[in-house]
């Protein structure tokens, strides 16, 4: 899961300064970043399948295939048709590799610790959406335009030589049978499953706008998105201290707040400085929404008929895509019509009213507390 979001993110100072996504416009930038989930989406449903037939290592084995060719084929660098069908096969392969990898964390780890096992692969997913960016930045500066993609090409092989020495067999879940529908008619979740995909939607809408407008170099931009992964390395583990004894609606609610406040900062920085500023709230955001997102959403599971968390961690993929497909249309089509700057400040009142939302069925007891609120 760390890899696929790790090329995920290498695209980002890459891809929407290439000539012919820039001809394209932010319109069409917009959608070639969202096509991603989109497909990824429509991949799990049929993952899923995959996985209760043959078990997990077979769509693991798609999926390496799918990541394999998608980084081959940006290194084209064009036209924009060829890049929209790269970026597709990219989300049908996470499709595939995400569900594959919740279902083999549970089929091998125990119902007890399976929880904190899928949050640290939670984690992963947002770690490589802000490491691949720096990381792009430098390959470009140094290599040219194909390296972050033929970079990309040389991990998925290693990672696919994992999966095929460290997976062994298919095991299957036998212990685990509820799904995310279950989860979701848990109270409080859909307020969950909201904060995530705000959460995510405000990282992935500022991917596709943010470096064609500054027009620096992909280095530059590489090292803005890495001020924002370093903001959020730094903000989980002190967040995460107080998840299980703090309001979960104090820390999403905070939040929001910074979702609203990195947008606006970004949209009218006039100098490098200020847009500097801007991305470090955007990993406090990310940091702030996400961890107690990762440790609720489990909770949801335990208090679903059937008790599930694949099922729990399902649902929160499903809601880290839904954002990951709708922040890159938001931004891209406001851009187009709107200017960057005006595109900004509707995105972080949609997103603000959104998070805003998710605040009033939040569940209100901490984590910690899990039993004594099932008691009750």
């Amino acid at each position: 899961m760390f890899t696929d979001m790790l090329v995920h993110g290498l695209a980002v100072p890459v891809l929407p300064l290439l000539p012919a996504v820039v001809e394209a416009g932010p319109a069409a930038t917009g959608v070639l970043f969202s096509s991603y989930a989109v497909a990824m989406i429509i991949a799990t449903l049929f993952a899923g399948r995959i996985v209760d037939q043959h078990g997990p290592k077979t769509p693991l084995l798609i999926g390496l295939v799918g990541l394999a060719a998608a980084t081959l084929l940006f290194a084209t660098g064009g036209p924009y048709w060829l890049l929209l069908v790269a970026r597709i096969a990219q989300g049908i392969a996470g499709g595939m590799s995400w569900v594959a990898a919740l279902s083999l964390i549970a089929a091998t780890t125990s119902f007890d610790k399976r929880g904190q096992a899928m949050g640290i692969a939670i984690s992963s997913l947002t770690l490589g959406v802000l490491l691949g960016p720096p990381l792009a930045g430098f390959l470009v500066e140094r290599f040219g335009t194909a390296a972050p993609f033929l970079f990309a090409a040389g991990i998925a092989l290693l990672d696919g030589v994992l999966r095929i020495v460290l997976v062994k067999g298919s095991p299957r879940v036998t212990d685990d049978i509820g799904g995310p529908l279950a989860v979701l008619r848990v109270p409080g979740s859909l307020s969950i499953v909201i904060a995530v995909a705000v959460g995510a939607a405000v990282l992935s809408g500022v991917e596709p706008v943010l470096p064609v407008h500054l027009g620096a170099s992909s280095l530059t931009i590489g090292l803005l998105f890495a001020l924002a992964a370093l903001a959020a390395i730094i903000a989980n583990p002190i967040v995460g201290r107080y998840v299980s004894t703090a309001s979960p609606r104090l820390l999403i609610g905070a939040g929001v707040i910074a979702v609203a406040a990195a947008l606006i900062v970004i949209g009218f920085a006039g100098v490098l400085w200020q847009t500097s500023i801007g991305m470090i709230l955007l990993g406090v955001s990310s940091a702030l929404l996400l961890a107690p997102a990762t440790t609720m959403i489990g909770e949801q599971g335990f208090r679903s008929a059937p008790p599930t968390l694949g099922g729990s961690y399902s649902l929160y993929n499903l809601a880290y895509a839904a954002g990951l497909a709708g922040g890159p249309l938001l931004t891209g089509f406001g851009v187009q019509q709107v200017g960057f700057t005006t595109a900004m400040i509707i995105a972080a009142i949609v997103l603000a009213l959104l998070g805003a939302a998710s605040l009033i069925r939040l569940p209100a007891t901490a984590p910690a507390n899990r039993q004594e609120g099932m008691d009750a």
